[in-house]
């Protein structure tokens, strides 16, 4: 008697074969989506999610993954109000955007979204839209935000990039949009200046070197170091094998060539902002707008100076 596969044909078994590593090739990677979170996930691994659960603070992208490591950290005990790679305001109009009250979880004003608008394609790639609202405590909406945010199919090598981009426009009564003072300014902190586009990354046991387009970000003050460049970058190794790093880059329109960023590098936090807000405050008139792009880019190699500057 032949076998099942011999009565079956050469051509039929090619066929289920062929058939067996597409159907494997499909199911390790997909999308995992639900009411309040968007991923995508290659085999056990999860490359990134962005969450815009209504019962969170703000809407935020944890973790972001490279090599199966998070690079990211969420809500950590020292700053529960680091959400992995986020983006807030600190003060709009006096109100406080930034510090949320440990055990309401919210902050003084209020950051509220519409259900997104998301498109998602088979290769990975996804355009999410969101309207959102800043809310004064008098219940008052002083600035309104139409924010895109482009994520690409991730390359071969599990690279990815984010492209974010953000259109405010500022409600009846204008919008100041202040922060904690400079360090050289009337009343200034060692941690002034801070609001924006931020991104607490992850502790130990991961090791992590900070740098800028323009070169290393050696110096620090303290551990604080306030560079001047058109991107940063921060690399992350385990036990002396490299796992990834991530980039940020601002476009010229934002700030100019050489943007404003804030970056801790000490044994509690790991924090980096592009604090667009560091040079001075900005104030919008009744209707006033305002826009910022960023490009954040994840790669399994570690970034240099010359890879930033020829991105």
């Amino acid at each position: 008697m032949k076998s099942p596969l011999r009565q079956m044909g050469r051509k039929t078994v090619l066929w289920f074969f062929l058939s067996s590593i597409c159907f494997t090739q499909t199911a390790r990677a997909d999308w995992q989506r639900d009411d309040t979170s968007l991923a995508w996930r290659e085999g056990t691994n999860l490359l990134w999610r962005f969450s815009f659960d209504s019962r969170k603070g703000k809407t935020f992208f944890d973790p972001l993954t490279s090599g199966g490591k998070a690079l990211t950290n969420f809500k950590p005990e020292d700053h529960p109000w680091h959400y992995g790679l986020w983006f807030s305001w600190k003060y709009i109009n006096k109100a406080n955007y930034w510090e949320e009250n440990r055990e309401t979880g919210k902050a003084e004003g209020a950051t509220r979204w519409n259900a997104p608008v998301i498109e998602t394609k088979p290769d990975g790639s996804a355009v999410i839209k969101l309207e959102l609202t800043y809310t004064h405590p008098s219940g008052r909406v002083d600035m309104t935000e139409q924010r895109e945010l482009r994520v690409s199919a991730p390359q071969a090598d599990g690279s990815y990039t984010i492209d974010w981009r953000s259109d405010f426009t500022a409600g009846n009564e204008g919008a100041v949009l202040d922060r904690t003072p400079m360090p050289h300014e009337p009343d200034g902190k060692v941690n002034g200046g801070y609001a924006g586009l931020g991104l607490r990354m992850a502790g130990p046991p991961l090791t992590f070197s900070a740098l800028c387009s323009t070169g290393r970000v050696d110096r620090f003050d303290s551990d604080r170091a306030r560079p001047s460049a058109p991107a940063v970058a921060f690399n992350f190794t385990d036990q002396g094998k490299e796992v990834g790093g991530i980039a940020i880059f601002s476009d010229p329109a934002n700030a100019g060539e050489n943007a404003p960023w804030y970056i801790v590098n000490s044994r509690q936090m790991r924090f980096a902002c592009a604090a667009i807000l560091a040079p001075k405050i900005i104030t919008l008139k009744p209707g006033g707008k305002m826009s910022l792009r960023y490009r954040i880019a994840v790669r399994p190699g570690a970034w240099s100076p010359e890879s930033l500057a020829a991105y």
